[in-house]
């Protein structure tokens, strides 16, 4: 197996330089906050789409995904086989909704549609679970390459950490969009040289899947229980969460109808997803049945070894300099989804939290200066949290799992059905998130449910104190003995539910605090009740109004190319770069390789350099047309 030499730590070094001169080049874009965040809104569709399906990647992909297929086989191609069906029914919901709703936050949009008390309620719950993932996608990046490069582990989370942040305040939405677009040509072509290579080592497709244990679904992963009911959950999650907070993907193209195409995009490319990175962990299995006898993983050895048996495909299998691009690819990955978490989350805290809270008449530049101080703010406490989970034996893939089924269904479900729902009145979103924590929280870390359980009775309760939401205002106001009744019934069935579904052995406090919840959800509802009758004649003819906005199409002319302003060239400065980088692979040759490596190292610069080209001859011609219609 084999090392990383001088000649990938060149190619390393040369890629970071090319995330911060992307970078640089669309800072000139950035005259204001509505450029640093939507990119005014004139982001191609095909480029959007591309960073929607690379949103999907970072090093954990490689590491804490790639262990749980080493660890329950075909399992995980089924938990991979997900994402493309998410990305259509998610974007199909709101894709266009989004774009008409002209934001520049995810959340901008609750203020009218809710209240200021729901906006910034979903304002920090958002923030703060995107903040705990990138902390956890940072460390998984941080695990990956420290025992391949060789430097402390704490210097590298530093590193990276850093040079992330950066990238984020010169380029923006733009810097980050352009470079997932590179990230995803580059990514695609070394992970299907890595699958058949892979593939190889043990006699082919036949052999594997002869080799492989039967489907099961039943699994306990670092004591964490996994089912078909998880399989469900995850595609009930992730369809909402993509028709929520794929938002900034939707609303930073022209109009809705190249909206829409940004779903589409993303899940013809997660049609891949099984294949390029379900399959290497699958032929690990096989290979190396035993990691605590192989020598790269014995150091690793219960601290979940399984977590680096891509990377150790990889050094097995590439020659030195697609080692070098593998590496860099990976680390650049995890930057730019970091960087698009970072983009978000500044958005929320300048948009919605200073400019909603403190400064309502803030201009688009001080935005911009806020946007970039709320980054580097978000970026610092990334690094901290990534030093954490670095230390925690709770392993990779179960951290992501705790955060993303605990907080995204309560929040996501008010956020994508507000666009949908036009008659809910403006407290139910904050019932909804309330509703939604208790019950999740409650039956996961107090009665130690399974996930898949625990998302459905989040989902359940969640979307129905939403939906209805009216009807229970109503009912304050006209029948409150009813109402009573309806609360006694709601605290009595969830005692009995939370009692009857004790999953582990649990203390006698945990069974009282499960009752207390039950009491609390039904108390809960006579309370937002009265918040629900709140909603006055002038609060409905704001809703009104803001729905007809939904309806209206967005006018181009009018709303995007106000003012003379051009489309941003895009195509050939991406084309440039992966002709560059193409040709950088082609000083691989130099080493001592083999005939299966040096035809690996030709595909690789192949796809690059005929990938570049094309987006560079396209793309001037393109601004050439533009020099013309203009004149």
């Amino acid at each position: 197996m084999k090392s990383v030499n001088y000649f990938d730590m060149l190619i390393i070094f040369t890629y970071f330089l090319i995330i911060m001169g992307i970078g640089l080049y669309f800072m000139r874009v950035n005259k204001g906050g509505k450029e640093y965040f939507t990119g005014g809104s004139m982001i191609p569709w095909w480029m959007s789409g591309m960073s929607l399906y690379m949103g999907n990647f970072s090093a954990w992909i490689f590491t804490g995904a790639a262990g749980f297929a080493y660890s329950t086989g075909l399992f995980t191609i089924l938990y991979f086989c997900i994402s493309p069906i998410a990305y259509l029914a998610g974007s199909s919901m709101t894709a266009s909704k989004w774009r008409r709703t002209r934001s520049i936050s995810p959340v901008e949009y609750t203020l009218t549609r809710y209240n200021i008390t729901t906006q910034q309620f979903m304002s920090w719950v958002i923030s703060i679970n995107f903040i705990l993932s990138a902390g956890v996608q940072l460390a998984s990046t941080c695990k990956l390459f420290s025992p391949i490069i060789g430097i402390n582990i704490t210097a590298i989370v530093l590193i990276i950490g850093t040079i992330v942040l950066i990238h984020n305040l010169l380029g923006g939405l733009w810097g980050d969009m352009a470079m997932d677009v590179v990230q995803g040509v580059v990514l695609l072509g070394i992970t299907f040289i890595v699958m058949p290579m892979s593939v190889n080592l043990i006699g082919g497709f036949g052999n594997l899947w002869h080799a492989l244990p039967p489907l099961t679904f039943d699994h306990t992963y670092n004591g964490v229980h996994y089912t078909e009911h998880w399989l469900l959950s995850i595609l009930l999650i992730t369809t909402i969460g993509f028709a929520a907070g794929a938002a900034p993907k939707f609303y930073s193209v022209k109009n809705e109808k190249e909206a829409k195409r940004v779903g589409k995009v993303a899940a013809f490319f997660a049609l891949t997803i099984p294949f390029v990175f379900g399959i290497p962990p699958l032929v690990a299995k096989i290979y190396w049945p035993d990691l605590s006898v192989e020598d790269f993983f014995k150091p690793f050895v219960g601290k979940n070894p399984q977590d680096l048996v891509f990377v150790g495909l990889v050094l097995k299998l590439l020659p030195h300099g697609l080692i070098g691009v593998f590496i860099a690819a990976m680390m650049a990955a995890t930057m730019t989804t970091l960087s698009t978490v970072y983009n978000m989350i500044s958005s929320i805290f300048s948009r919605d939290i200073y400019q909603g809270m403190f400064r309502p008449n803030l201009s688009d530049k001080d935005l911009l200066k806020v946007g970039r101080m709320a980054a580097v703010t978000i970026g610092l406490t990334v690094m901290g949290l990534a030093i954490f989970f670095l230390n925690s034996k709770f392993g990779i893939f179960n951290l992501m799992q705790a955060f993303f089924t605990l907080f995204n269904i309560p929040v996501t479900v008010p956020i994508a059905f507000g666009l949908i729902f036009r008659r809910v009145p403006k407290w139910s979103a904050v019932g909804a998130i309330t509703w939604g924590l208790i019950v999740g929280a409650t039956a996961r870390y107090v009665l130690g449910w399974d996930i898949g359980p625990q998302v459905y009775l989040s989902f359940v309760m969640t979307f129905a104190i939403f939906s209805t939401s009216q009807w229970t205002g109503k009912l304050y106001l006209e029948n409150k003995t009813a109402l009573v009744l309806i609360c006694i019934a709601i605290t009595a069935s969830m005692g009995y539910f939370f009692s009857s579904f004790v999953m582990n052995d649990v203390a006698e406090w945990q069974k009282i605090f499960a009752y207390v919840n039950a009491v609390a959800l039904g108390a809960s509802l006579y309370w937002f009740a009265r918040f629900f009758a709140l909603e006055t004649e002038d609060d409905k003819r704001i809703v009104k109004e803001f729905f007809k906005k939904i309806d209206t199409p967005v006018d181009m002319a009018k709303e995007v190319f106000v003012g003379g302003r051009k489309q941003v060239s895009t195509l050939p400065v991406v084309g440039r770069t992966m002709i560059f980088l193409g040709i950088l692979v082609c000083f691989s040759f130099l080493n001592t390789m083999t005939t299966g490596e040096s035809i690996a190292v030709g595909v690789m610069a192949g796809i690059l350099i005929s990938f570049g080209s094309f987006m560079w001859l396209y793309g001037k011609r393109s601004e050439r047309r533009g020099e013309t219609q203009g004149h």
